[in-house]
């Protein structure tokens, strides 16, 4: 009489690193397209590694070990499955010199090396989906790699900010720095400072309707954001001005002649530091002291 199979035990998941690079997952993905694909998974940041290549050798992975090592330091634990090169004297033998606990996956069990076995899963999809892409192997690599280590965890943390305590800046980040600035430019254009003349003031009102001449004098009443009454200097009138737009430097506007009783475009310039003096009984500017 046959017998059922037991019911599958769920998986035990590995204890919680207590930070980065603690303890790494390695594994092998392929062959896709004639490449094999060496991934190492860090736990406690979920950085991947992949690393393109056409051997799988022991000799091999130890070269790719050292140079990981010499960037991110000596794991405490590396977990892999029961793969020829990672069970070989050699492979032993550096692990153990460099102080590195070794535990292997349950033969048959791809699972419990779960960490790397993942990201063998994502990395295969991906690239299958970039097939037509353009670039070689290591391009596509390098674009793919910067989009998973960047994706935030469930608290919000990306593989970088966990790594290195900050986050990196992408073409994405560029682009949109980019556009904001753009819209900070035209925001800046459209709404820049109006200036501003108090009562007292000495200002110098041009007429554009007439003959262009300067007219000089001071500030007697402020009726508005930009109308103005002026008592101009060489004449008995007031200019009544109402100014309709503004820049940084002038203000453009309209100024009736309360004493002629016409309509004038004015624009006004304030006097700042400048001195005034007659000259063939007009006011003009001096440079400044």
């Amino acid at each position: 009489m046959k017998q059922n199979e037991p019911p599958k035990e769920t998986s035990h998941p590995w204890e919680m690193s207590s930070q980065p690079w603690e303890r790494i997952h390695i594994d092998f993905a392929g062959p896709e397209s004639g490449w094999y694909y060496f991934i190492v998974v860090d736990s406690f940041t979920k950085w991947v590694e992949v690393i393109p290549t056409k051997t799988t050798t022991a000799d091999w992975c130890i070269r790719q070990l050292r140079n990981l090592f010499c960037t991110f330091g000596i794991p405490t634990m590396l977990v892999s499955d029961n793969g020829s090169q990672f069970k070989s004297s050699v492979f032993e033998s550096f692990l153990v010199s460099n102080g590195v606990c070794h535990r292997t996956s349950a033969p048959y069990h791809p699972a419990t090396n779960g960490q790397a076995e993942r990201f063998v899963q994502t990395i295969k999809k991906s690239l299958k989906c970039m097939q037509d892409e353009r670039g070689d192997i290591n391009l596509k690599l390098n674009r793919l790699l910067m989009q998973l280590r960047k994706v935030p965890n469930d608290n919000g943390d990306s593989s970088y900010t966990l790594m290195f305590g900050r986050n990196i800046r992408t073409r994405l980040d560029t682009m949109m720095r980019m556009e904001h600035k753009l819209d900070n430019d035209n925001c800046s254009s459209r709404f820049k400072p109006r200036r501003s003349f108090d009562v007292g003031s000495r200002v110098q009102a041009k007429n554009y309707t007439s003959d262009g001449k300067w007219n000089f004098g001071n500030v007697i009443a402020k009726e508005g954001v930009l109308h103005y009454k002026l008592k101009v200097d060489n004449g008995d009138f007031v200019l009544d001005v109402l100014g309709t737009s503004a820049a940084l430097d002038t203000i453009m506007g309209s100024a009736r002649d309360s004493s002629y009783g016409n309509s004038v475009g004015i624009h006004l310039d304030h006097l700042g530091d400048f001195t005034i003096r007659k000259t063939f009984g007009h006011s003009v500017p001096q440079s400044f002291h």
